[in-house]
């Protein structure tokens, strides 16, 4: 009888400790820019005219930050970032392109390890379901959605993957503008609606489970997108809604704006599902864009003014381009309607994770670059991170060869090239970077390049300068490496 009462008893202490840790969602936009969240000040466009009433109510019951990082300013090395915990000068997908290898660890691989059950659900793009690379190879028991960069921006995929099954969506065959576009119709089927409701059936179901969640929301708008064959647009939704249709806008915009409305809506939704199934109280919201606003397909990002005060937008090293919104939420921890100038980026989401999730941080691997955020999240002092790294592996608008740029304080300098002259912004006085200081500050200069050489080693798919240390990545990491989830 007392070995019966005893297993109750540690039975009783697992369920617990599994009630306690809470869940984790994380919503990512695509290509949303600074300036277009509602509550983000935005002193180029006051009148605010982008509508996102469930994101700024949102951030009313959250923790709001003002100098967070995305990863990268372009999708794929951003989420590399943001999966691996290391920033773009190690991580292994630095191109806008390519695969997770064999000895990268997942946040979700570690979450799994340490008993959630992990779910994505949109965008992938780290590797398609045939590599080593892929969702389920990853550490997600759940995957639904696109795993291809060229494929995930048509708004009206002939299929979607559910883990390594293809999902056919016959009434996309063939899709076209003509066939699928505005005035929206129900001749085939957006692929932002199929995310949402496979979202709200997982949600369902993971509210009936005992193990806590990790849920991965990736949107795939408001990023251009094609239809069918098309080319890409600045159109990546299904109709313009009425508050925009009577407008002296351009039509691109109209359905721009009409597509970030769309977004939110669907963001209430899931925040809605949270409340309706009792999940609210214990699951950590974060709410954060990939990357810059875009430029793409005809939309301009100067007509809504999205990257607010900051200068550049998607693909640029300046602050447009890589800075993004970030709310978090979590009940009872986070003080609501709070403001954190707390510097953070998509590398320091694998700690802050395992540390919502009680993960020994023993157990993590050794070559992260990141922090966790908790502490700021109790509201407790932290000192600001050494400097946040970024590099760019393509060639942008206004430079030729590729670029890497450092935060560290206030001071943000960028430099293209190695044989080009490093530019040096003051952010507490000259947030929109109009002037560089390079010539005032030499001492300032020095301290970047020694962090921009200090934070870079030679990767495969993107190779900057001609340094000595050009040895494969790949070669370091492994060396590093302490895999424990594979």
């Amino acid at each position: 009888m007392q070995v019966l009462s005893g297993f109750v008893l540690l039975l009783l202490v697992a369920l617990v400790v599994g009630e306690t840790r809470p869940n984790i969602l994380f919503i990512l936009a695509d290509d949303l820019g600074y300036g277009d969240v509602g509550v983000y000040p935005n002193p180029n466009d006051p009148q605010k005219r982008l509508i996102t009433p469930n994101l700024n109510s949102l951030a009313g019951e959250s923790m709001r930050f003002t100098d967070a990082y995305a990863g990268a300013p372009v999708c794929a090395p951003s989420r590399c970032t943001l999966m691996t915990g290391r920033h773009t000068g190690h991580c292994t997908v630095r191109a806008n392109g390519g695969t997770l290898n064999s000895t990268d660890v997942t946040v979700a691989q570690i979450l799994q390890k340490a008993g959630y059950y992990t779910a994505l659900v949109g965008k992938w793009g780290l590797g398609s379901t045939d590599t080593v690379g892929s969702p389920n190879n990853k550490g997600f028991h759940h995957f639904y959605g696109y795993t291809s960069q060229e494929n995930a921006h048509n708004y009206y995929p002939p299929f979607l993957w559910r883990n390594d099954k293809q999902v056919m969506f016959p009434e996309n065959q063939n899709a076209s503008d003509a066939k699928c576009g505005s005035p929206r119709t129900e001749h085939c089927t957006w692929a932002e609606d199929a995310f949402i409701n496979e979202t709200l059936n997982l949600l369902s179901d993971m509210a009936n489970q005992t193990k806590p969640f990790y849920l991965f929301l990736s949107f795939t708008t408001p990023h251009a997108g094609a239809v069918g064959s098309d080319a890409e647009t600045g159109v990546p939704g299904p109709s313009i809604l009425p508050a925009y249709q009577s407008l002296n806008w351009p039509e691109v915009e109209k359905y721009f704006a009409s597509v970030v409305e769309m977004q939110d809506k669907h963001v209430g939704e899931v925040l809605q599902a949270l409340d309706s199934l009792k999940l609210k109280e214990n699951t950590v919201v974060f709410f954060a864009s990939d990357n810059g606003a875009h430029n793409e397909g005809g939309h301009s990002y100067k007509f809504f003014e999205s990257s607010g005060p900051l200068r550049g937008y998607k693909r640029s090293l300046h602050e447009g381009g890589v800075r993004s919104p970030l709310i978090i939420r979590w009940p009872g921890v986070t003080e609501p309607n709070k403001i954190s100038n707390q510097q953070w980026g998509f590398w320091d989401f694998l700690q802050t994770a395992a540390d919502i999730a009680n993960v020994d941080p023993s157990l993590l691997p050794t070559n992260l670059d990141g922090y966790s955020l908790v502490p700021t999240l109790q509201g407790k002092q932290q000192d600001q991170p050494k400097y946040n790294y970024h590099e760019y592996c393509h060639p942008n608008e206004d430079h030729k060869g590729y670029g890497q740029a450092v935060r560290f304080d206030n001071w943000k300098a960028v430099r293209y090239d190695e044989k080009e002259a490093v530019e040096l912004y003051d952010l507490s006085n000259d947030l929109g970077e109009e002037t560089d200081v390079s010539s005032k500050y030499p001492s300032i200069v020095k301290k970047a390049v020694s962090y921009i050489e200090e934070a870079h080693i030679h990767g495969d798919d993107c190779i900057i300068g001609e340094g000595p240390d050009t040895f494969p990545m790949m070669s370091l990491i492994e060396a590093k490496s302490t895999n424990k989830y594979l």
